[in-house]
């Protein structure tokens, strides 16, 4: 038999690592410490202990030394301060200090990074400090200055090269790369102080009430002179900007607001307080901006008046929204480590000659075997000799699999780009895969994606990561009990883990009321609704076809959206906005992803059909570029749940066991879903590339603690509120029979965006207030049946009969 591959067993660390570290940490801190002490020492007593450097019996004990490391203390300052560095040796200590730090496992840190920025920054501060004190007194400091002989010689050949213009240029353009090196916020410092030199401050923006009880802002110049907007150009200016925020809810205002380094101050009288229970601070934030599209009836010179353009250079934050939010430590999950077997030398070895026998039986020889260890499957690889058809051995499935005597026998002829053969075995006593292990792992956490998401473990154990942006929908199928539940679970905790509540809304439809009923808790923070919703879980199937319809005209919100900023994704839309190139009081706004979870679709398709099935394969062929991906898991992989179209819009699928082959090539295309031993074990295909994995486990009590660790924070007022819609009997009326003594709750605040941009249009209403065509046609109506607007015009927008907000006021109070 061919020797058997090291990687069969992966052998244990040595004991003593761990002592090695420990002594190496202690080692490197008194290092730094001893260093300092010996450098700070020289710089006051390197001129006393000069004649040390030429004595012959300069080690000799009685020979006195001023420095307070002692002798050894001033060769090795000497060595550093004057023969090397100078003055930048003192960086020097701090790297000793990261070493012990990294032994000692105090902190994780990039130890190859900062072995490089001290490096730099001992060569770039030595030449800095020899250019500058070249210019004075001291510049014989240490024998050859305080930049050291090496800051010296360099500073000395610069001068000469380019003259001491060009070397202060120089040495100051790499000194500055070396700071923004050790921390990006440089540049925006660097950015602030350039734009405070060449750009006036404004003083205090102050937002206060007129006569008529409407917000108006009033910006005050460094001359102290008010500029107040007239109400033709839409003087309710916080007004507008609530109603332009992208939909989320808001915490209470505090007394003073601060965006970026521009103070405002809030100053209500009762009937504003009243009209307008809080001003949000991202309001204010989001009044900061510029777009180029069509005019919406704001004047773009006064709506950037007197800001400075340091403010609308800085970069738009939406975690501004809840600033304190922390996301879940890892402390909250179990790390099972009693649940983790090392698959026994023995076992390997019997599976390999039981192998290696069944295959010579069949006169099949073969030139190695060696075995790859997974948490639940062992993967034998075979290399067979020259002339051996893979199709023999691909035939002798069911006899290998007898020979084993095990279950989830799979053959993989061949493995994909080796010259291999694959048997994978199903271990005597599989393992688990903690979730805790995924989220630590280095390949997750450096990851790059946008939705990134950890599955489980691969049969090499590496993490099984994906992006879900990427993928872009995902469908999920199984039998009852193989593990699809604590699939959909993985998938939602690796977001909680990596997505702030301002970045992420999730969606979860759940028929079977108590799957995803634990993720109510963190409703205020990543849940998205209907409006007219109680409960955040969806499991009422006609609420379910209502929220599915209500994400398609979100989808289509978005679209609109795209096509007014001239781009094609929501990357690049976010991108434009958060770099305030897009105006808010245009209807910009900043496009979180949605990820929509629906958990036993087969059950969804029995009792609405059509109904789900059409808004689905809409939202799956199209929503892709707008940040929305859906997440179906389904225990009945039939033709009649998973249709033509529901596959070809989900190129991304997950296997748990099923039952029958037929139902393996449904879901995958291909068999090998029916050979998986079950229990998370399953099969991952990717464009037609196929992956076994062991999911990742994460038991109902470490769900509970992420979601109380995550609803215990400050969130937001409520869930987020998806566009409202009412079903086709919903359909606007005549405005003739409009009852006004049942007006739309958001009437009032209708009427007011209406006569503020004097344009009656519906798509205004529906796009300022986020609302579905069908309730923004009724609230118009209703416009209309007050005298506030004229009737339809066809395509044109209706005018406008009120062109004040007093006349607004007195209407609205007869219809009270």
């Amino acid at each position: 038999m061919a020797k058997k591959s090291s990687n069969a067993e992966t052998a244990p660390p040595p004991k003593g690592g761990e002592a090695v570290k420990l002594i190496t940490g202690l080692f490197f801190a008194a290092l730094s410490v001893y260093t300092l002490v010996a450098l700070l020492s020289y710089l006051f007593t390197w001129a006393e202990d000069q004649s040390l450097l030429t004595r012959p019996d300069a080690w000799n004990a009685i020979v006195p030394v001023e420095n307070g490391a002692g002798k050894l203390g001033f060769f090795w300052s000497n060595l550093l301060l004057s023969k090397l560095f100078g003055l930048g040796a003192f960086i020097i200590p701090f790297f000793f200090a990261a070493v012990a730090i990294y032994s000692l496992k105090i902190k994780r840190i990039r130890l190859l990074r900062i072995f490089f920025l001290t490096l730099y920054g001992a060569i770039i501060l030595s030449l800095l400090f020899s250019f500058i004190f070249s210019f004075t007194k001291f510049d014989d400091w240490f024998g050859n200055g305080v930049g050291g002989s090496y800051g010296y010689y360099v500073n000395e050949w610069l001068v000469g090269m380019t003259g001491p213009v060009g070397a202060g240029a120089l040495i100051s353009v790499v000194f500055i790369t070396w700071l923004i090196l050790l921390n990006y916020n440089v540049v925006l410092w660097i950015e602030r102080a350039i734009s405070s030199i060449f750009h006036r401050k404004p003083r205090k923006i102050k937002i206060v009430a007129d006569d008529t009880g409407d917000a108006v802002d009033r910006f005050v110049t460094v001359d102290g002179k008010e500029n107040e907007p007239d109400s033709a150009n839409g003087s309710a200016g916080i007004g507008a900007a609530s109603a332009a925020t992208a939909g989320g809810p808001a915490a209470s205002a505090p007394a003073a607001m601060y965006v970026k380094d521009v103070p405002f101050e809030v100053e209500q009288s009762d009937s504003v307080a009243a009209k307008e229970p809080f001003v949000d601070d991202d309001d204010v934030l989001e009044l900061i901006g510029e777009d180029d599209d069509v005019d919406s009836g704001v004047e773009e010179e006064d709506f950037l008046k007197d800001i400075p353009k340091s403010t609308l250079e800085t970069l738009f934050d939406p975690r501004l929204d809840l600033p304190n939010y922390k996301v879940p430590v890892l402390s909250l999950l179990d790390d099972y480590k009693d649940k983790i077997y090392k698959v026994p030398q023995d076992e390997l070895e019997k599976n390999n000659r039981k192998i290696v026998k069944t295959l010579s039986d069949y006169k099949i020889s073969i030139e190695r075997i060696f075995a790859r260890t997974g948490p639940t499957v062992t993967l034998y690889e075979i290399v067979p000799s020259a002339g051996v058809r893979i199709s023999q051995i691909k035939r002798l499935e069911d006899d290998i699999a007898l020979s084993l005597a095990a279950r989830g026998v799979r053959i993989i002829a061949p493995i994909p780009g080796t010259n291999a053969v694959g048997i994978e075995v199903a271990n005597d006593k599989p393992s688990i895969v903690p979730m805790k292990s995924l989220l630590e792992d280095t390949k997750f956490r450096n990851s790059k994606f946008e939705l990134p998401i950890v599955i489980g473990r691969t049969i090499s154990n590496e993490a099984m990561c994906f992006d879900l942006a990427k993928m872009p929908h995902l469908l999920v199928a199984g039998a009852t009990g193989q593990g699809k539940s604590v699939g959909l679970n993985a998938i939602i905790t690796s977001l909680l883990y990596t997505k702030h509540p301002s970045e992420l809304k999730l969606v979860l439809i759940d028929p079977k009321k108590v799957e995803l009923s634990l993720y109510s808790k963190i409703e205020r923070h990543f849940l998205a609704k209907l409006p007219d919703s109680d409960d955040a879980i969806i499991t009422d199937t006609q609420k379910v076809v209502y929220t599915l319809k209500s994400l398609t005209i979100e989808m289509d919100a978005r679209y609109d959206l795209l096509k007014l900023a001239h781009v094609r994704t929501i990357k690049e839309y976010n991108e434009k906005f958060l770099s305030r190139r897009l105006n808010p009081l245009k209807g910009h706004r900043y496009m979180h992803f949605i990820v929509v979870v629906i958990d036993e679709f087969a059950d969804l398709l029995m009792t609405a059909g059509r109904e789900i099935e059409e808004p689905i394969v809409r939202l799956a062929q199209l929503a892709r570029a707008i940040g929305i991906h859906l997440v179906i898991a389904t225990q009945r992989p039939t033709t009649n749940i998973i249709t033509g179209l529901i596959k070809a819009n989900f190129p991304a699928r997950i296997a748990f066991r099923v039952i029958s082959n037929i139902d393996s090539r449904t879901i995958l295309e291909s068999t090998g879903a029916n050979q998986l031993v079950g229990r998370g074990d399953m099969l991952i295909s990717v464009s037609g590339e196929l992956t076994r994995v062991q999911c990742a486990f994460i038991d109902t009590s470490e769900v509970e603690r992420i979601t109380e660790f995550i609803g215990s924070q400050q969130g937001y007022a409520s869930a987020h509120y998806l566009p409202e819609y009412t079903g086709e009997e919903g359909d606007v009326s005549a405005a003739g029979e409009v009852d006004l003594g049942k007006r739309d709750k958001l009437f009032d605040e209708a009427a007011k965006l209406v006569v503020q941009y004097q344009q009656g249009s519906t798509s205004l209403i529906q796009r300022r207030m986020n609302l579905g065509y069908n309730r923004a046609g009724r609230i118009m109506d209703q416009l209309e049946a007050a005298g506030i607007v004229g009737p339809s015009e066809g395509s044109k927008a209706r005018q406008v009969h009120i062109t004040d907000f007093r006349s607004l006021d007195k209407i609205l109070a007869s219809l009270d």
